[in-house]
């Protein structure tokens, strides 16, 4: 029973130097990652300790990856670890503890565990900017649950599939079709987050994204898509052209307003969310001193100096993108352009896919 309780999955100390544009990747040994061979893990949250120097410069921690069982997650959970819009900040330190997790441990309900399952061993992958090298030192935890095989199935018993996703905001439901799985230590990498599931594959998400790319100074909408120039990589893509198969339900959003921001919000299939009276008052108000969307550190919320941080918030109701087109936008106030950069925008959600 004492596989039960809350704990420390992996505990990654980075010291000394990494210079830019170039990745630490510590084995799972290194972090305390490994599990026994009767025993399974799920991580249901990250806390970064972002580096910043003594003289209160932050440093380019640009991106932090999970590696389980030596698999790369980067295609559904990339992280920013760096200070202003760090996504994982220590739990301790979250304003009003809401805590972003990757999904509901010890549920059998597949559309809230979404967490990350494996089977081995757990750790992860740091990627440092373009543009500041790092010299202090930074940390990387990951919390979770460690069960024994024989125990899985009296914590678990089995998983409910079928199941329907539902966007109560756009009357839409999408039916996950496949047989109930019964959780024990074999069938576990096939649960929801583990990596041999059967379609359809459910997936915690989590992606943030820069814009290359300056706004255009008249309010028009900005698009953080690879194609177009918008975004740098496909790890930052943040636009969907789905069919039948696909789908993607955000259900939380964050943006780290620069000067001249005015707004941010959805476009799926030609329509803005949240409505407004029109078009241009659509949209949720973003601006650097009105900001109910603010997350990383609390600046400019809060004087520079305080400890505390605000974890990406969730919306009212989830929008699902599936069998259509879908984006976040975000639009200057039509005075000056918002900056290459100056922006940087955040998306949770789960990640539906139902082909091969």
């Amino acid at each position: 029973m004492e596989h039960y309780e809350l704990r420390l999955l992996a505990d990654y100390l980075h010291t000394g130097a990494q210079a830019v544009n170039t990745w630490a990747r510590p084995t799972p040994a290194t972090v305390g990652g490994e599990l026994e061979s009767n025993e399974r893990g799920e991580v249901v949250y990250a806390e970064i300790w972002s580096p910043v120097t003594g003289a209160d410069v932050e440093e380019e921690l640009r991106k932090v990856q999970l590696i389980a069982d030596g698999h790369n997650w980067g295609a559904y959970i990339s992280l920013s670890g760096i200070r202003a819009h760090v996504m994982a900040p220590p739990k301790g330190r979250i304003w009003a503890g809401r805590l972003y997790a990757f999904g509901t441990p010890k549920s059998n309900n597949p559309l809230l565990n979404t967490t990350i399952k494996y089977a081995h061993s757990i750790t992860v992958s740091t990627l440092v900017g373009p543009t500041t090298a790092i010299s202090e030192d930074y940390r990387i935890r990951l919390w979770g649950y460690v069960y024994r095989e024989n125990e899985l199935p009296d914590v678990f018993g089995t998983m409910r599939f079928p199941a329907s996703l539902v966007d109560t905001a756009r009357g839409r439901t999408l039916m996950l079709r496949k047989a109930p799985i019964d959780v024990n230590g074999a069938t576990w990498l096939t649960l929801p987050g583990g990596r041999d599931q059967a379609i359809p594959k459910v997936n915690p998400f989590a992606r943030y994204a820069y814009n290359l790319l300056a706004t255009d100074g008249m309010q028009g909408d900005y698009q953080f898509r690879l194609s177009t120039g918008g975004v740098g990589e496909e790890e930052e893509d943040l636009y969907w052209a789905f069919d039948d198969l696909d789908a993607l339900l955000v259900v939380g959003l964050g943006v780290k307003a620069g000067a001249n921001l005015a707004r941010t919000g959805l476009r799926i299939d030609g329509d803005y969310h949240p409505k407004g009276p029109t078009t241009r008052t659509s949209l949720y108000s973003t601006t650097t001193g009105i900001n109910e969307f603010n997350f990383g550190h609390l600046y400019p919320f809060a004087p520079v100096e305080h400890p505390y941080y605000a974890a990406i918030p969730k919306l009212a109701r989830p929008y699902l993108i599936w069998n259509e087109i879908g984006y976040p936008v975000i639009r200057d106030d039509g005075v000056a352009e918002v900056a290459i950069n100056a922006v940087v925008l955040a998306l949770t959600g789960i990640r539906i896919e139902m082909r091969g």
